[in-house]
């Protein structure tokens, strides 16, 4: 009879569980990288379940071990069996990548499904978990490739504790997809990057374990037997992640706090929201994080809230004399710096969280950094395309927060000269062209050496996620490699000039004006714009 697809049946390389991507008809089983371009031998069994007869992979029975010559990305190995008097055929490629799969159906809010991490020559387990999608732009009706939320139970619906890799143990794990990333792993490197050189936070005397990033690991994902693609399997930024200290149960007496910027108001500290209500989980422009209204009510926004409030409404001689009391500022001017090597625009304020460690000790804020997919020349939206040209070629330092406008506006205990100065101490290792780049290089060679930029640019090219745009990681490296070199220039000339970004006027502009990218704002916008070709500060309020 004619040659058809396989019928749908688990199969083990070396003791391995091989994904099957109905899409393509195609198995993918990950083998450790130290066998890829070598004589490999492979012991390729199939499930009880599955009446497949005579089965061959690359023309060589399965009854015995066999050996592949020289294992390769980008190759597809025939696979072959006989069901009763049909012959059936799937193709077999292999990784080195972890892969994850993922079973249940899943949406906005939790849902029971299974968790299975296969690495390379480990016994696999099957893992209970409470999945659901998330994000925000990122989790419209309209997406495919979609960011999930683990949290791990177990029958009984109890939380565990999963370690994956060198990361942290833990119930709660994020699944990050790059969606609108033409890399799709810029997240995964920024983070790492600020890992790299950030100042950690004052009170890291107490506990050096500090990581207000969110660290991850590159895998693959199948999902529901269909191929997902490139993920970054990685830690929540929280309570834990920051290391603050924990509210006391038996007195109710709050001492750490966590809060995520969710919207631009409030969040650049331009303007104070309204009065909080401890007992609702969001405040103007902010999330709460720890303590959550769930475990504690009411929690308590105050530490934030005076912050805020403070940065707002001081006198400039009170901003002088009392802003490093409210700012944890070594961290926060190497934010500035990040922001402005790496153009995270989307990290203007929004998508920044914000910890106290305890305010009964001190009511100073320092700084997390999440969503930095909007970084190295790419926009979170492709409408525009996702390369506009504004990105690479702005000419003035992107300031974030009123904070850092005060800062450089007072020139506070010499702000322009310390952070030029920080900037080109960094530029010596951590901010060169060599360990930048070679950052994105190496990430580039860990997905493609495995086969698994073909993959995921054969699931996800021209999808709506990406505009139709065909998705083409090596040209995005090229791309990156060039803005870079551009970014790195210009940052160059800045920062041996800090004065020149004096030509931000404080006076409030009444014409048609824009955001440095490229959105209509109208005369009560508390920000930097555009008009007229000119760079002002609007609504900016100085006392």
């Amino acid at each position: 009879m004619l040659s058809a697809r396989l019928a749908l049946g688990q199969i083990y390389v070396n003791g391995s569980i091989a994904g099957y991507d109905r899409l393509t008809n195609t198995y993918l089983a990950t083998i450790p990288q130290e066998q890829w371009g070598k004589p490999c031998l492979l012991h390729v069994t199939v499930s009880d379940s599955v009446q497949w007869e005579n089965t061959e992979v690359d023309g060589q029975s399965i009854e015995n071990p066999f050996v592949i010559e020289s294992m390769q990305p980008d190759k597809s190995y025939p696979i072959s069996a006989n069901i009763g008097d049909s012959t059936v055929s799937a193709l077999l490629e292999f990784t080195y990548l972890p892969i994850l799969f993922l079973h249940g159906e899943f949406g906005y809010e939790d849902a029971p499904g299974t968790v299975v991490l296969q690495q390379p020559d480990t016994e696999p387990e099957e893992m209970l978990a409470q999945i659901r999608w998330r994000g925000a732009t990122t989790n419209q009706p309209f997406k495919h490739k979609r960011n999930y939320k683990l949290s791990f139970v177990n029958k009984k619906g109890e939380k565990v504790k999963r370690r994956f890799f060198s990361l942290r143990k833990d119930d709660d794990w994020i699944l990050d997809a790059g969606q609108a990333d033409m890399f799709r792993l810029r997240n995964h490197i920024a983070a790492w990057l600020w890992d790299d050189f950030a100042t950690k936070p004052y009170y890291a005397r107490f506990d050096t374990d500090i990581h207000t990033s969110s660290r991850g690991q590159v895998v693959e994902v199948f999902l529901n037997n269909e191929y997902s693609g490139i993920y970054n399997l990685c830690e929540p930024i929280d309570q834990k992640q920051f290391k603050v200290r924990e509210f006391d149960p038996v007195t109710g007496e709050i001492h750490g706090g966590v809060w995520k910027a969710v919207g631009w108001e409030g969040a650049t500290f331009e303007a104070l929201p309204p009065l909080y209500d401890n007992t609702l989980p969001e405040w103007g422009d902010f999330e709460l994080k720890y303590p959550k209204t769930e475990d504690l009510c009411p929690s308590d926004y105050s530490t934030l809230y005076n912050a805020i409030d403070f940065v707002v409404n001081a006198s400039k001689e009170e901003f002088k004399e009392q802003i490093a009391d409210y700012i944890d500022l070594p961290v926060f001017y190497d934010y500035i710096l990040f922001m402005n090597v790496l153009d995270a625009y989307d990290l203007a304020g929004k998508n920044l969280y914000w910890a106290v460690y305890d305010k009964q000790e001190s009511k100073m804020l320092t700084l997390g950094i999440w969503d930095l997919d909007a970084t190295m020349g790419q926009s979170f939206s492709h409408e525009p395309p996702p390369h506009p040209p504004y990105v690479s070629f702005d000419s003035w330092p992107m300031l974030p927060t009123r904070i850092s406008l005060q800062l450089f506006l007072l020139n506070y205990q010499q702000f322009r000269g310390k952070i030029a100065e920080r900037y080109f101490t960094l530029r010596k290792d951590v901010f060169s062209f060599a360990y930048l780049f070679g950052r994105y290089q190496a990430c580039y060679d860990l997905i493609s050496r495995c086969g698994a930029t073909t993959r995921e640019e054969r699931r996800w090219s021209g999808d709506s996620d990406i505009e139709g745009l065909p998705l083409n990681i090596k040209d995005e490296l090229a791309f990156i490699y060039e803005w870079l070199d551009l970014r790195l220039q210009h940052l160059d000339r800045f920062f041996s000039d800090p004065v020149s970004v004096g030509n931000i006027s404080s006076a409030p502009v009444q014409d048609k004006m824009f955001t440095p990218f490229g959105t209509s704002v109208g005369p009560s916008y508390h920000g930097i714009v555009i008009t007229k070709g000119k760079k002002y500060m609007s609504n900016l309020r100085q006392k």
